[in-house]
């Protein structure tokens, strides 16, 4: 048992890195994010790529083997759409593991969620206060195709306080495995897969809001 404990450990430790010069595209090496649970690989292929100029952070990402998107059904923004499925990036500016972090949400509706998280404690957030999505100045966009959707996100530098060299990152997604017959369904461990770029190792309960995981961003 203690050799499960100290292996999980230094999975959650060895958190990736990504670097980017200005301008050009830099596709994530990883093409299957990971359970959050326990860091296995998930079936579905996730794959985002960067880059950056001096007034935007760009991400774009694909989402396959999705085939129940076109069942949700949060068209609002600043809405709790984490209940079903979505692809989310937290990120802060620095090198050092954050308590206060923004979290960035959309989905296949073109919804987009903007907030401030607070989490002294690196478990478990004390404090969301939204972004009005008027304020954000977020440029986005999906489209979706089959069993795939996708999306852009461009993200003003002035949103994060202005460009630095180095942030902490991660990358979720959430995708349910099975079809929903009420509108107003909501993803559990039984029935949707919650997944990350950088695993949160949460254990038997999947949790995202784990800032030690975050990876790393340079830019050059």
């Amino acid at each position: 048992m203690t050799f499960i404990y100290l292996f999980l450990s230094l999975m959650q430790q060895a958190t990736p890195e990504i670097t980017l010069s200005k301008n050009q595209w830099n596709q994530l090496p990883e093409t299957h994010f990971r359970h959050a649970t326990d860091g296995h690989q998930a079936t579905q292929t996730t794959l985002v790529k960067l880059k950056y100029d001096d007034d935007y952070l760009y991400i774009d990402f694909e989402c396959q083997h999705n085939p129940f998107w076109k069942e949700n059904t949060y068209k609002q923004h600043n809405t709790e759409m984490w209940n079903q499925e979505v692809f989310e990036l937290f990120i802060a500016e620095g090198e050092a593991t954050p308590t206060r972090y923004l979290e960035l949400e959309i989905n296949s509706n073109n919804a987009l969620f903007v907030g401030w998280i607070d989490n002294p404690t690196k478990e478990t957030p004390q404090k969301l206060t939204f972004v009005p999505y008027e304020n954000a100045g977020i440029k986005h966009g999906v489209k979706a195709s089959g069993e795939t959707w996708s999306g852009k996100m461009q993200i003003p530098w002035t949103l994060l306080g202005g460009k630095k060299d180095t942030y902490r990152l991660n990358f979720y997604r959430i995708v349910s495995r099975q079809s929903h017959s009420n509108s107003d369904w909501k993803c559990t461990p039984a029935d949707c897969d919650f997944t990350c770029w950088s695993p949160s190792m949460s254990g038997a309960t999947p949790r995202f809001h784990r800032p030690d995981a975050f990876g790393t961003l340079h830019l050059k």
